[in-house]
């Protein structure tokens, strides 16, 4: 049995792949056995197919599935000369290479992700009819997704609120939730203290911005750093572009301070993210949907300042959710301030009954058997049967 993999543009289209890697192990391990004779049910074979970056090559190299490069066009939403290039060659030419690859493997079913590099491989993946499960995390719809959802088999949503949105496909749509890595749910914050040298006793501030960092958060932690210190540990991820600049400016902030040490900064945390996660104690970050899934599986209070210019505005629609659901605090990007961030942030840190009750309605938006889910409608389209996974 063969299966393609495919997603990309971010981060966030590729993380949630690790979830539904294991989740595709252990069903075909519990199903195989089942399986009619023409799709192999000897052998599980799983290859990534999409635009490969060493983020992607270094993730599916640890779960030991081979990746194939397709390039693709992404369609920007301000005036650049790249659109132009991006329309006229790259989505062709990523178009063309889909087709030779997607013949070659010729898989049973297709899983994507979204984004802008799942593109070529869900139009050739019609071509041949080959049946595509599409997941879609944010709330709204990005645009990737709503081009590709007429060619899906079937599409699975993080959230309800979505399905909202999507009456055109409700015949093929379904809840899941979005698939968070299994380790956060059983990683402690001593483990995580103990990987980053912390003292157990200490509050600990996890501040990120996804997987490309963020500039505005890094820049308005700094102006607060000196107050904060004193009071916080702080593991601060700047992305890798920034950290340079970030480090240099934080020594020259903290100068001869006796709790100097106990702010890190990282550009890129690889292979050290979740014990970030589970050493914060709160933590403040963007809205991006697969950073919220994580959050709420690893249970974490959080100051969510979502990202202004992001694309269909899904990351406030996300933060929203979230505010709505007394999960989360919500601080708009257009109106953050010195002051008013350093408000929320000690409201966050100080108020225990606070945390405890952010942390009480994350659970309601935990979807642990999110991978386990997709995994089965996976196995169930490459049979040709009807897909189900609790369809609300």
């Amino acid at each position: 049995m063969r299966i393609v993999l495919t997603g990309g543009g971010t981060g966030g289209h590729i993380i949630p792949f690790e979830p539904i890697v294991e989740a595709l192990r252990t069903q075909f391990m519990e199903r195989g056995k089942s399986l009619p004779k023409w799709l192999d049910p000897e052998t599980l074979e799983l290859v990534f197919v999409g635009v490969v970056t060493p983020e992607v090559s270094d993730l599916f190299s640890r779960y030991s599935v081979p990746v194939r490069n397709v390039p693709s066009g992404k369609l920007r939403r301000y005036a650049s000369g790249q659109n132009i290039i991006d329309i006229l060659f790259r989505v062709p030419i990523g178009i063309l290479r889909a087709l030779i690859v997607i013949w070659q493997l010729m898989p049973d079913v297709i899983i994507s992700k979204g984004g802008y590099g799942s593109l070529p491989i869900v139009l050739a993946a019609m071509v041949y009819r080959i049946p595509v499960l599409v997941h879609e995390s944010d709330v709204v719809p990005g645009a990737a997704n709503s081009l590709l959802f007429r060619f899906a088999a079937a599409i699975t949503v993080g959230y309800a609120h979505t399905l909202q949105s999507m009456s055109r496909w409700v015949k093929k749509s379904y809840l899941t939730g979005t698939p968070a890595r299994s380790q956060l749910r059983n990683l402690s914050a001593t483990d995580g203290k103990r990987a980053f040298g912390i003292p157990e006793n200490e509050f600990v501030l996890l501040v990120f911005g996804g997987s490309q960092g963020a500039q505005q958060l890094n820049e308005a932690l700094l102006k607060i750093l000196p107050r904060l210190i004193p009071d916080v540990a702080i593991i601060h991820v700047t992305g890798e572009e920034h950290f340079n600049s970030v480090s240099t400016v934080a020594k020259e902030i903290l100068g001869h301070s006796p709790r100097q040490d106990l702010y890190q900064v990282h550009g890129y945390l690889k292979n050290n993210m979740l014990l970030a996660l589970a050493a914060a104690d709160a933590i403040v970050s963007r809205a991006g949907a697969t950073t919220l899934s994580e959050l709420a599986a690893a249970r974490k209070p959080a100051l969510l300042i979502p990202l202004a210019n992001a694309a269909q505005d899904h990351q406030r629609k996300n933060a929203q959710l979230f505010e709505a659901a007394g999960a989360a605090l919500v601080l708009d990007p257009t109106n953050m301030g010195m002051n008013l961030f350093e408000q929320n942030i000690r409201r966050l840190i100080s108020h225990d009954q606070l945390r405890q009750t952010l942390i009480k309605n994350l659970a309601q938006l935990d979807a642990p058997e999110a991978a386990r889910k997709i995994a089965g409608m996976a196995f169930n389209l490459a049979q040709g049967l009807r897909p189900s996974a609790g369809k609300k």
